[in-house]
């Protein structure tokens, strides 16, 4: 169950940005997703990278992104579009290579065509 602080707090978040990392600085994963994401020119503030790790909330933010997700995973990152969830790691690795996360970001109106 996502803690009273934790819902609020993202769905703040989400209605905020056009594209959304949920991420922690330590990851290996979300390195990779932010190299990627910076690959674009993304800026605030249409992107922003949220760094969960140092919240006391943190736990429950986790457990927010399984409700959000519809998904068993909690772990970052976690990446939005117009505050629709895209994917996490490898979700994100092949939409890049594929071309579609370039498309998707045009079409969330973060990027220009």
């Amino acid at each position: 169950m996502a803690g009273a602080g934790a819902k609020p707090f993202v769905d703040k978040k989400l209605a905020q940005r056009k594209v959304l990392l949920f991420s922690k600085t330590t990851s290996p994963a979300c390195k990779t997703v932010k190299e990627i994401l910076d690959g674009y020119g993304l800026k605030f503030p249409k992107y922003e990278s949220v760094e969960i790790e140092c919240r006391q909330d943190c736990n429950q933010i986790e457990n927010y992104f399984q409700i959000l997700c519809l998904t068993d995973r909690r772990e970052v990152p976690q990446l939005f579009l117009d505050g629709k969830y895209i994917g996490g790691e490898m979700e994100i690795i092949r939409m890049h290579e594929s071309g579609d996360l370039g498309k998707k970001l045009v079409s969330a109106g973060a990027l220009k065509n």
